[in-house]
């Protein structure tokens, strides 16, 4: 027995001091976020700009001396300052303690909620230039939340997901939220290689937002000569 003991081979798990084992328990909060913030904002900003798209206000805003661009501009803040409440709320919700708060990558993790923030606002918006009823609306933000979010890692992990799915999903701003979410609940501290990944996922994320505001003003510009 003692000759099996010596010949027994001992298993160690080894870590060091960027990455973790084990994924803390505030990733699955920030996973669930992006479906959140589609979901209520689609409504939202779907509601309030079937409540402008009423015929006497649209005459209104057609015989203001204010340009398109600008009315599009300035509705956009407005709501996104309704948004920034969102997100402060949801950053607020987080009820997992010290544990993030004195975590090296939570400046990560708020960064790219807020870029999130900003993809969900300009989707939102875009969509609800094209709405007529609140009944096309509901079907649409449906589709697009729940299908976006099913294809780009939010209900299913990226990492068991199909790797022809997951092609298709580089083409969703989601999935770029999601791959930096994955990769921060693998490391403790972001540095080299882990971080230029990062930062190179939050601009094209960035480069989204960018492509649907120029997409709504296009909208826009194109409605009110129509």
């Amino acid at each position: 027995s003692a000759a099996l003991e010596q010949s027994a081979s001992e298993v160690t798990m080894y870590q060091d001091d960027e990455t973790t084992i084990e994924t803390p328990g505030y990733t699955y909060y920030f996973r669930y976020i992006p479906y959140l913030f589609l979901a209520v904002l689609c409504y939202s900003m779907g509601y309030i700009l079937l409540a402008f798209r009423k015929e006497d206000i649209q005459k209104r805003m057609l015989a203001s001396a204010i340009s398109t661009r600008r009315q599009n501009l300035e509705g956009l803040l407005a709501m996104f300052t309704i948004s920034l409440v969102l997100w402060l709320i949801v950053v607020a919700g987080i009820m997992y303690g010290n544990e993030l708060l004195t975590s090296k990558v939570l400046g990560y993790y708020l960064l790219n909620t807020f870029l999130m923030l900003t993809i969900a606002l300009s989707l939102a918006y875009l969509i609800g230039l094209f709405m007529k009823n609140t009944n096309m609306l509901n079907g649409i933000t449906n589709i697009v939340s729940l299908g976006m979010c099913f294809l780009s890692g939010v209900f299913v992990p990226i990492n068991i997901m199909d790797k022809k799915v997951l092609k298709i999903a580089q083409f969703l701003p989601v999935y770029w939220y999601e791959s930096i979410n994955e990769t921060l609940s693998r490391y403790h501290v972001v540095s080299g290689k882990i971080a230029v990944d990062i930062w190179k996922s939050m601009g094209i994320e960035i480069m989204f937002t960018l492509a649907l505001l120029a997409l709504i003003l296009a909208v826009s510009k194109y409605k009110r000569q129509g």
